[in-house]
């Protein structure tokens, strides 16, 4: 079988948590950078280096594109232009018009499109999904997601004007997730608080809440935090509830999933590291197999959500959404 070849784009910290994944999937990597950092992170692992985006694009199979929210629309058109398959990190866009745009290039080329929301590869979320599906967690569903994370400083490239600040970029891990796991929503309520341009020296400086009403009748809950300081750098949390018993995970315990009630033995191993897990499927799915757990609909999905809960905190209103517009 011929070997997968990958144009990483972006030189940051998930580029690198990307390419080791691709790596382990078997891939041959060549990383592209307008920082200088392609050269030093591609030595580290012995990928390819390309001094240009045509020439990172030539010859390639699919695209990675980790880089600044405000540069997805460019690299993505570039790469959908050149038939070049896309894998994009979260969100595929800060704007909802430049997201479909994207979309539907893709579609009208034939090329695949996975957006890179790597909290559906953690095996507790999966495990999560799994069991909602069964219809195991029974009815009267009530969910609670945290994300919590470093403040995106203005040196790594993260301009909040155009990734759309937290409620429409790491929110969408929260949104994306409830989605998958509840199904379409209809009813987006959300508040924001802090300032997202100047962080402070040290604690919270900014909380994004969403309570989004699911077509099926479940609620969510989602709140994303960006901190000034904070060990471990990522933490994710669930709490989700229903007749059928409550299933809890902090990512700071040392097991995976607490569960009480029908679910308590339904949660009992641990998962191997969602970048690793995410960039193989999507590998399998280039070379023929079959299609990921997402796709452009999904990423799609996540910016019309994460847009109507920007909408719903400068308002004061919650938005109401047909069904069919996530879909």
């Amino acid at each position: 079988m011929r070997q997968l070849e990958v144009a990483l784009i972006g030189a940051g910290l998930i580029a690198r948590l990307h390419l080791d994944a691709w790596i382990r999937a078997g891939a041959s990597v060549r990383v592209h950078s307008d920082d200088g950092r392609a050269a030093d992170l591609a030595r580290e692992f012995d990928a390819g280096v390309a001094d240009s985006l045509a020439a990172a694009l030539d010859g390639a199979d699919a695209v990675d594109i980790c880089t600044p929210t405000g540069s997805h629309h460019a690299i993505a058109m570039a790469a959908i232009a050149a038939g070049v398959a896309v894998v994009c990190e979260k969100p595929l866009s800060a704007d909802t018009a430049e997201a479909e745009e994207i979309v539907t290039a893709a579609e009208r080329a034939g090329v695949p499109l996975y957006p890179a929301h790597d909290l559906r590869f953690s095996a507790p979320f999966a495990r999560l999904h799994e069991v909602v599906a069964a219809g195991r967690l029974g009815a009267g569903a009530l969910a609670r997601f945290t994300v919590t994370g470093y403040h995106p400083r203005p040196w790594t490239g993260h301009v909040p004007a155009r990734a759309g600040g937290i409620l429409t970029d790491q929110m969408l891990h929260g949104v994306d997730i409830a989605r998958w796991v509840f199904g379409d929503v209809v009813r987006v309520h959300a508040h924001y608080q802090g300032d997202i341009a100047t962080p402070a020296p040290a604690g919270a400086v900014g909380v994004g809440t969403v309570v989004l009403t699911h077509a099926g009748g479940a609620l969510s809950r989602i709140v994303s935090r960006w901190t000034a300081k904070q060990l471990p750098p990522m933490r994710v949390t669930f709490s989700v509830s229903g007749t059928g018993g409550t299933v809890e995970h902090d990512s700071t315990w040392p097991q995976e999933v607490r569960a009480t009630g029908d679910l308590a033995e339904s949660f009992q191993y641990h998962g191997e590291s969602p970048f690793v897990a995410e960039m193989r499927e999507f590998a399998e799915a280039f070379r023929g197999g079959p299609p990921p757990r997402l796709g452009a609909g999904d990423a799609l999905a996540a910016v019309r959500l994460t847009q109507a809960a920007a909408e719903s905190a400068w308002t004061g209103r919650a938005v109401e959404l047909p069904a069919e517009e996530v879909a």
